[in-house]
């Protein structure tokens, strides 16, 4: 991939990739949420700060990647998600989130 996804398009491509996301959420470096469900965000960034990519919850599983430039995915995993494969498609848009933008210089 040769250009950044906006955090709106992260969460769309990770909903092509992953069928069984309840909800989701992307933040900035910062912890703020940038697009998706801003419910998500205090847990996603207690997440974070534990170092912990995974977490029960009664909803479901909250799963959290974090992209290079600091922003970071959350996602809550439905019922017959296979858990291994959102966290690798987590990773995945996580690193397609902080892609280098083409077309433009790299500072």
């Amino acid at each position: 991939m040769t250009a950044a996804l906006t955090p709106a398009l992260a969460l769309a491509y990770l909903r092509e990739l992953s069928l069984d996301v309840r909800s989701a959420v992307v933040l900035d470096a910062a912890g703020e949420p940038l697009a998706g469900d801003p419910s998500l965000a205090a847990r996603a960034r207690e997440l974070l700060a534990s170092s912990v990519e995974r977490a029960s919850a009664t909803t479901g599983d909250l799963l959290v990647a974090r992209a290079p430039d600091g922003r970071a995915i959350a996602a809550i995993a439905g019922d017959l998600a296979i858990r291994e494969l959102l966290e690798h498609d987590l990773r995945a848009t996580a690193a397609a989130l902080a892609a280098p933008r083409s077309g433009g210089s790299e500072t």
